[in-house]
């Protein structure tokens, strides 16, 4: 069984994502674009977990996405892989919460 990440790795350390995290912001910013409720600069999501420094695959991402107003709301993104390429499921998780998921 794949592994969920549960925090938001990379988050305000000048970290680079990993390829989960860039896949799973481009489709928080595909799924929000043109609602301005949303500060679309400002998307986090959790990557590959790294239990004892070896990196796994996951197939679920926890988002952080900035509100114009301030706070954040959460978003489960779940990748779904459909032959060879994967897709992304996009859904609200918690509204007007911290911007760091623990």
């Amino acid at each position: 069984m794949l592994l969920v990440a549960v925090g938001l790795l990379g988050t305000g350390c000048g970290g680079t994502e990993d390829p989960t995290q860039q896949f799973a912001r481009d489709a928080i910013e595909s799924h929000l674009a043109g609602d301005e409720t949303y500060d679309l600069d400002h998307v986090h999501c959790t990557g590959n977990p790294r239990p004892w420094l070896v990196e796994q695959q996951t197939t679920e991402s926890i988002c952080a996405v900035r509100r114009a107003t301030g706070g954040c709301d959460w978003f489960h993104v779940e990748l779904i892989p459909v032959g060879r390429q994967v897709t992304a499921k996009v859904a609200l998780r918690s509204e007007h919460v911290g911007c760091s998921p623990a």
